[in-house]
């Protein structure tokens, strides 16, 4: 599963993106970009999700991810204020198995 979080620079999410490596398994990939370089970063992209400060572009990213055929949520507020990779990680399963 390929799992991209995105933010306003992609600095935050970096922090959360390492997190996540050190629980994911065996061919989980998970990077962080800033939202303007959603473009250039979807190919291969399971899931999407928003760092909290940019919830607002939910809709806009969900339309761009849909097309695509892309899940897209906003990372859990307590997860994302804890740094909690497993809970995050277990939140892009959840979104990606549709469960």
């Amino acid at each position: 599963m390929k799992v991209l979080l995105l933010c306003n620079a992609g600095m935050s999410t970096s922090l959360l993106t390492n997190k996540m490596r050190q629980n994911a398994g065996p061919g989980d990939e998970v990077d962080a970009v800033p939202e303007s370089e959603l473009p250039e970063n979807i190919a291969g992209v399971d899931v999407i999700l928003l760092g909290p400060q940019i919830r607002y572009k939910l809709r806009e990213v969900q339309a761009y991810a849909a097309a695509r055929g892309v899940k897209v949520g906003i990372v859990d507020t307590r997860a994302y204020g804890m740094m909690d990779g497993k809970a995050a990680l277990a939140q892009a399963r959840a979104l990606h198995t549709g469960q």
